[in-house]
């Protein structure tokens, strides 16, 4: 014969539970997947107006060139120095290099400064700089994703930025973010939608233990006191502790059980009214008998 799976109540709720706990889950996941996205995409705009308003410094020097009030050598002093001490968000810097592409001012490496830079690579081989020359010469400027150590540590870690070509005088400028640096903004927003559905879940599981218990507990009393009226003891006191639908199968086995007690109390009457009576037709038979005798 086979055997066939049974589900008991608690099962179906503890089924109920852990798909409600995947859902909770799947959301935690969309949520933290959507909001990254929108940090990188805030910080990327946030990196692209910055090396914007490097690029302005630039062309206002550039200007100054123009009207001859600087000479063209003083105007790339002057733009190097301010865009040099430029910080924004999170102490990011700027760098400008040129189209060959060679460094021409690093804040943060200054032995870079003046070096070649088109054989330089990254962990994963990519040529950046060369990369950034490209992006500047298809488009004018862009995104690039490379790795790069932060200010103070020898690490290469995943990084984006953002350059822009400045034509005038063949220089590129560039910032950028540290990807690591998106990833603990987005666990800071999170932290609290990861604690509210922590507590959801407990609530579920809670409620669920809760649930079970108050439907199983009386109906595994009932099935004992069926058992027992089956064995033939009617003498089980029944007690209905409510209205609702375990309440009401209770109130039904008791009702029952009064039913029973009641049929067999009126058996056992009659059995006793025709024990008496046959008792008495006994008796007549044998005085009957006697007198025929």
């Amino acid at each position: 014969m086979v055997s066939k799976m049974t589900f008991t109540i608690g099962k179906k709720l503890a089924v109920l539970t852990a798909c409600a706990t995947l859902g909770i889950a799947l959301l935690i996941t969309f949520f933290f997947i959507t909001e990254r996205s929108l940090v990188l995409e805030e910080r990327k705009s946030s990196v692209q107006q910055a090396v914007d308003a490097a690029h302005n410094i630039m062309v206002y020097n550039q200007n100054l060139v123009s009207k001859g009030v600087l000479s063209e050598a003083d105007a790339k002093r002057n733009a190097m120095e301010t865009i040099k001490t430029f910080r924004y968000g999170q102490n990011e810097y700027f760098w400008i290099q040129d189209m060959q592409p060679r460094m021409v001012m690093h804040p943060i490496k200054p032995e870079l400064d003046g070096k070649d830079l088109s054989q330089s690579k990254d962990p994963t081989g990519k040529f950046l700089f060369n990369e950034f020359v490209s992006t500047v010469k298809n488009s004018g400027g862009g995104f690039v994703y490379y790795m790069w150590p932060k200010p103070g540590s020898k690490e290469d870690v995943q990084k984006v930025s953002y350059v822009k070509g400045f034509a005038a005088w063949g220089w590129v400028v560039g910032s950028g973010v540290y990807l690591d640096v998106v990833n603990s903004l987005v666990w800071g927003r999170s932290i609290g939608f990861l604690i509210a559905a922590l507590l959801i879940v407990s609530a579920l599981i809670v409620i669920c233990v809760f649930i079970a218990r108050s439907i199983t507990r009386p109906m595994n009393h009932a099935i004992k006191i069926a058992q027992s009226v089956a064995a033939g003891d009617l003498t089980t006191v029944i007690l209905v502790e409510n209205k609702n639908e375990t309440g009401q199968l209770m109130q039904a086995l008791k009702d029952m059980n009064a039913s029973l007690l009641d049929t067999v109390r009126q058996v056992r009457t009659g059995t006793d009214t025709i024990a008496t009576a046959s008792s008495q037709i006994a008796a007549g038979n044998h005085d009957l008998s006697s007198r025929t005798e």
